[in-house]
């Protein structure tokens, strides 16, 4: 079995708008826990999550970590006050916890032995770091993977913009308060493709059926930087698994 809890300094990511870099620690987990001694199934879990530890004043330091440990980890851990390896050793056994108990109850419901089941191996990958700064903010990009054994795994990226000033989390129209949601939402669409090149040819006649509706709403998951924001939809929000995640960049001369 294989057990690390490491709280390690990451990289400096140096912020032009700052006076202070931000320093990270990392909150890492990776283990592998058989369902039962001996067994061939498992719960995998892999956490690499970067917490600032400079680079905001106090009370934005703590109002940055809150949030990444709210949509990293879950409400739960929202105003969790212990070290990272406390928090790392308490979502480690909640998630122990949950995967035995679920799955004793299923083989129990269905009659079924351990070796005939087929949803006994589940696996959590959580990664969360600081991407590119833009002017005073700084994108926090959540990447998500749960498998829960089922036909596959969902996945996810999640970005948040912070304001290295306030700490607080930005929301799109903060950033370009002329723009309506009726407007951005012209946007996205006629932006819809823009990212999808490389899937969907450009003279393929069914290209406008992939998605589930003819309107694109703002999602609230969205990155900044020089060209301009860059809106995430997440598998099944727009269209089918087999697309992805579905990035829509909108451009900062479009936005004025």
């Amino acid at each position: 079995m294989k057990r690390t809890f490491a709280i390690l300094m990451a990289a400096l990511l140096l912020l032009p708008a700052c006076t202070q870099e931000i320093k990270t620690e990392t909150l890492k987990l990776d283990e592998d826990i058989p369902f039962r001694e001996g067994s061939d199934n498992s719960l995998s879990l892999d956490l690499d999550i970067d917490f600032p530890v400079s680079g905001f004043s106090k009370d934005a330091l703590e109002e940055v970590r809150r949030t990444i440990r709210t949509h990293t980890l879950g409400e739960n851990y929202t105003d969790f006050t212990g070290s990272l390896d406390e928090m790392g050793q308490y979502w480690r056994d909640a998630m122990v916890e949950d995967y035995l108990i679920s799955n004793e109850g299923m083989l129990e419901e269905m009659e079924m032995s351990e070796e005939d089941a087929p949803f006994l191996n589940w696996g959590y990958d959580y990664k969360g770091a600081f991407g590119e700064p833009y002017k005073q903010y700084v994108n926090y990009i959540i990447d998500q993977y749960q498998y829960l054994g089922g036909a596959h795994g969902m996945y996810g990226t999640f970005p948040i913009v912070f304001d290295t000033k306030t700490g607080e989390r930005m929301e799109w129209q903060e950033l370009v308060p002329n723009v309506s949601e009726e407007r951005m939402a012209e946007l996205l669409l006629q932006h819809r493709f823009d990212d999808l090149d490389e899937v969907i040819d450009e003279d393929d006649l069914d290209r406008d059926n992939i998605f589930f509706s003819d309107t694109v709403e703002p999602s609230p998951w969205f990155s900044v930087d020089k060209d301009g924001l860059t809106f995430y939809y997440q598998p099944y929000d727009l269209a089918p698994y087999v697309f992805g995640i579905i990035t829509i960049p909108v451009p900062w001369e479009e936005l004025k």
